[in-house]
């Protein structure tokens, strides 16, 4: 653009630093607009409705992913949270799972810390980070992950609320896979009958791996 201003005739030299004004702001208009479509992809998904939950975070982690809702079926409103350390080596390690329960002050309170219910940032393979979602339900809730790379594959724990036993436990697997190669899928489905008691303090989802596809 400079050397186009340079065979202006004289008399038209004095809109040069209009238009080198209005091209500038053009530009930084279209960066700033393409920073916005694309943000930085090793930015931590944002947690959704974790307002007054940081404060159930221990020091060195972060809050990766909440979801609200009335857990324990009691009529009040609970929380799930999912913490990970800040370090670089934690890509590898399994991440918590916190369950926040709403006491009788109204206040919420560390129902369950299960240290290992969350895969790794590191585990869904090519796919990335396998932590698709976590769903809150009235006395149940779900968590969801996802990975793989030809063979994608996915999983869905159901813990439901025991009453009698004051805590959740896991009630149903749902294991999805698919072979992006030859278009082969199926489905496989879990009961208590096939993985026995797993009370969420000690569930692993190492411990039952997706399997959908043989």
């Amino acid at each position: 653009m400079l050397r186009f201003f340079r065979f202006l005739p004289r008399t038209a030299r004095p809109r040069q630093a209009a238009w080198l004004a209005i091209a500038a702001m053009l530009a930084i208009g279209c960066t700033s607009q393409r920073g916005a479509a694309n943000p930085p992809q090793d930015a931590p998904a944002a947690a959704t409705g974790d307002a007054g939950l940081s404060g159930f975070v221990p020091a060195g982690a972060t809050l990766r992913m909440s979801a609200r809702g009335d857990l324990d079926g009691d009529g009040d409103e609970d929380a799930l949270i999912v913490v990970e350390r800040a370090a670089a080596e934690a890509s590898t390690a399994p991440r918590a799972l916190y369950v926040l329960r709403r006491g009788a002050d109204g206040a919420l309170q560390t129902a369950v810390n299960s240290p290992k219910a969350i895969l790794c940032r590191t585990c869904g393979g090519m796919m990335g980070d396998p932590l698709h979602s976590i769903r809150a339900g009235r006395g149940e809730f779900t968590l969801r992950f996802e990975g793989g790379s030809r063979e994608l594959w996915s999983s869905e724990y159901r813990f439901a609320y025991a009453p009698d036993r004051d805590g959740w436990r896991l009630t149903g697997i749902v294991f999805n896979g698919l072979d992006r190669a030859d278009g082969a899928s199926a489905q496989r489905s879990r009961g208590p009958a096939d993985f026995g008691d797993v009370p969420l303090a000690d569930f692993d989802p190492a411990d039952f791996p997706a399997d959908a596809l043989p």
